[in-house]
């Protein structure tokens, strides 16, 4: 019977010779052996690379074209074998320099989406340009924001990107300053530019607005934050929720504005992140009360590093001798520059301090807070005297009392 199977399979003459010097001793040891061989030897012809001119043209013009590396003009010429020509990705460059896309804008949208290439351009490109164009999006402007997220190009004008574009137009125009038209398509492309994904997660966003606003983040809070944090509205609500119950439990409460810059804030940063923030602070010797009380005052403050953090409480606390309470009262001072802002003034209160002018117990924190103008009126031009080398020392160059 194996004699039988050995001459009935069609390569014999591949088989046969190997077979013969070892029939008598392991027939069948050496037709599993044999069988093993030729089945790698077929799968390897199956999948073995075909020479192809068209094939070899395409991945030639994505390394000169594009810069893609030759492992990845492969893997892409893979996927569009049956291509004949490039007369198509040329069409496609060609229509994306029309509307004056640069060469690094065509460049990141093919590495990104590869399949451009051969997109159709009636059905496919030109509906989504048209809608932009609408929004008064064209251009450089429109070459930089679709190259950021050209996974757009494919998706429906009507069912996705209108939706989509509405509700973030209604939002942003919520925020009572009656904006013109022009203002609120402006606002809209500065917010997608940010994060064009919004666009490509209506129903998600969506979502995430009616949670905000049933927590008190309406009008013009809600406005802001979607314009200036608009990742926050792709999140998952269980984690969003998760991130305004850490407000709460800060004794944020709903409704209030402040409660929108603890949400910002918070997202931001990790449990993890804020707590060894919070050490900072009591290492200083402020409570926990304390620093809830400052995080509520001034969220953003918390998004310095723990090194800054740690600096800036050594330079106010130890060596500006500010104490603490003060810090507690107005903990925005921890946000202003140090060189620019901090010392300077300092110099100038305590130059005034020396000499009298004013009370020994004067607030730094306040004096910082000033705005420059009011800092001047209030503290360098009614002492006339000594104007000139008040306005040295607030200006960096500070003149020792002993000169004079």
């Amino acid at each position: 019977m194996m004699q039988k199977l050995i001459q009935s399979f069609p390569f014999k003459s591949i088989l046969l010779p190997s077979l013969s010097q070892s029939y008598h001793s392991s027939l069948s040891s050496s037709l599993i052996s044999w069988i093993t061989a030729y089945s790698t030897f077929s799968l390897n012809e199956a999948f073995s690379p075909k020479p192809n001119v068209k094939n070899s043209d395409l991945a030639d013009y994505l390394v000169r074209s594009f810069k893609f590396s030759k492992e990845r003009s492969l893997s892409v010429v893979g996927k569009f074998s049956r291509r004949k020509s490039l007369e198509k990705p040329e069409e496609v460059i060609h229509f994306f320099r029309g509307l004056g896309f640069s060469d690094a804008h065509i460049r990141a949208i093919v590495h990104c989406v590869p399949r451009i290439l051969f997109a159709d351009i009636e059905k496919t490109l030109k509906p989504k340009v048209m809608f932009f164009h609408e929004l008064g999006l064209s251009g450089p402007r429109l070459g930089s924001f679709i190259s950021r997220t050209p996974y757009i190009l494919y998706c429906s004008v009507n069912g996705s990107l209108k939706p989509s574009i509405h509700l973030i137009r209604k939002v942003l125009a919520g925020d009572g300053r009656n904006k013109c038209i022009e203002m609120v398509n402006d606002d809209v492309f500065r917010t997608i530019t940010r994060c064009g994904r919004l666009i490509l997660a209506k129903h998600t966003m969506k979502a995430n607005v009616l949670y905000l606003e049933s927590c008190g983040v309406v009008g013009s809070q809600l406005s802001s934050l979607l314009f200036r944090l608009p990742r926050i509205f792709l999140m998952q609500q269980d984690k969003l929720a998760e991130v305004v119950s850490r407000a709460l439990d800060m004794n944020f409460t709903k409704g209030s504005r402040m409660l929108v810059h603890g949400i910002h804030s918070l997202s931001c940063m990790t449990m993890r992140t804020l707590n060894g923030k919070f050490e900072v602070f009591r290492a200083f010797g402020f409570t926990k009360e304390e620093t809830d009380l400052m995080f509520r005052k001034s969220p953003y403050v918390f998004a310095l590093s723990v090194a800054k953090l740690r600096c800036k409480l050594e330079l106010l606390l130890n060596n500006l001798k500010i104490n603490r309470l003060a810090v507690v009262q107005i903990p925005g001072i921890l946000s202003l520059n140090i060189e620019e802002r901090v010392i300077p003034r300092y110099k100038v209160l305590e130059i005034l301090k020396l000499r009298g002018l004013i009370k020994k117990d004067s607030s730094l924190c306040t004096a910082m807070c000033l705005q420059e103008s009011k800092f001047l009126q209030r503290y360098i031009l009614p002492f006339k005297t000594d104007a000139e080398e008040l306005l040295l020392a607030y200006r960096g160059q500070f003149l020792s009392t002993s000169q004079k």
